[in-house]
């Protein structure tokens, strides 16, 4: 007979269940402390995040509490509807209700305008993210193999006057020498793909694209110095102050000389906009019908095989615990080892983590309210 779990009147059949419901806990007991779940407007609240999806639970305790919550509203329902039945047989006829009725209607019409100027602001900034895209996509198609860059060339001039020899030769030759120095690190350094010349033209802080099929996220992807490291989390591509921001790559992170780990930051934004699709990869049907995602650079393509779905949380300076966004490069195969590790124990589902020293590895970052300070990333590797 196999072994079973038990937390208070629940009983588990396998450990994997008996941890899953150990989590709830956790999270139920978080939510009543800082919260009253009995006041309707918090009990609508709760109810709405887990229909959405941004508090999950994973076990039967979980569930008890989400029936509760449902009990709550039920209740509360049935108590407004009464005290709304007295005041209908309470209400006042003639001026009074007519002055009532006025501010209701204006308060109406003040939480529609913000809404109506609400929904305008996304309606913009969509907009833009959907110029963006169309012009990434026509660039990609219109370029033709034959297209290169132009450098420039520069004639050295000549002196005209005669000097003493030996300077004269000293001074050319230390022209020379900065002249190939100059050319070679021209040489060396990458040419920008002429898929996103355009767009790089526009914002020389573009570092690349990223792309998801099958979901909403096909966004520019961008890089600051590292005094304004977080720049792109409250603007868009053209700099303007947004909510939504703009994905953006770790500020530590190096792409063209490869880091092990490329993190990307975005909001999970409730509209589904920037990484607000990335909670859908929790559900396992969904993770395993979008297994792979596109991350070009301005100078590479690439593509990659998502790997691994993990919840964490942001801990604080005097904290030891695991930091996954504070990995950007394996020192070692041991250090390596000890990363994967960390991760394997924070993966939403029970499956190994495909991933070997030696592989490029690209992470995917957002916020997630399942516990306090949360946050839901996914791990991919390069193909």
């Amino acid at each position: 007979m196999s072994e079973k779990y038990k937390i208070g009147d629940y009983e588990f059949n396998t450990y994997e269940e008996y941890l899953a419901a150990q989590e709830d806990v956790k999270k139920i007991d978080f939510i009543t402390k800082e919260v009253d779940i009995t006041d309707a407007d918090v009990a609508v609240r709760l109810y709405t995040l887990i229909r959405n999806k941004e508090i999950v639970f994973r076990s039967k305790v979980g569930l008890s509490f989400s029936w509760y919550l449902t009990d709550v509203l039920a209740k509360n329902s049935q108590k407004l509807l009464e005290e709304s039945r007295k005041k209908e047989e309470q209400k006042e006829q003639g001026k009074k209700l007519g002055m009532a009725g006025g501010l209701c209607i204006l308060a109406a019409v003040v939480c529609l305008g913000y809404y109506g100027f609400t929904l305008w602001q996304e309606h913009l900034e969509s907009q833009e993210f959907e110029r963006l895209q169309s012009m990434q996509n026509l660039t990609g198609q219109m370029i033709q193999d034959s297209y290169a860059d132009e450098e420039s060339a520069a004639a050295a001039g000549q002196n005209a006057g005669q000097t003493d020899g030996s300077d004269a030769e000293k001074k050319q030759k230390d022209a020379e020498n900065k002249k190939k120095a100059k050319k070679k690190a021209a040489a060396e350094k990458p040419a920008v793909l002429k898929k996103y010349k355009d767009l790089y033209e526009q914002n020389k802080d573009l570092a690349g694209w990223l792309s998801i099929a099958g979901t909403n996220i096909n966004y520019p992807v961008m890089q600051t110095g590292e005094k304004n490291g977080d720049f792109y989390l409250h603007h868009d591509f053209e700099k303007k102050e947004s909510d939504h921001g703009t994905l953006f790559i770790d500020v530590r992170n190096d792409y063209v000389d490869r880091d092990t780990n490329l993190i990307i930051y975005g909001h999970n934004m409730r509209d589904g906009t920037m990484f607000g699709g990335l909670k859908s990869f929790m559900d396992k049907n969904y993770f395993e019908q979008h297994p792979e995602l596109v991350f070009d650079t301005i100078y590479e393509k690439a593509k990659y095989r998502i790997v691994a779905v993990c919840l964490s949380k942001v801990n604080y300076q005097d904290d030891h615990a695991f930091r996954y966004y504070n990995f950007l490069n394996a020192g070692s195969r041991e250090e390596f080892q000890a990363f994967l590790a960390n991760i394997q124990q924070l993966t939403v589902f029970d499956q190994k983590i495909d991933i070997s020293y030696g592989d490029e590895l690209l992470t995917l970052s957002t916020c997630n309210s399942y516990i306090q300070d949360g946050r839901l990333f996914l791990i991919a590797k390069k193909e």
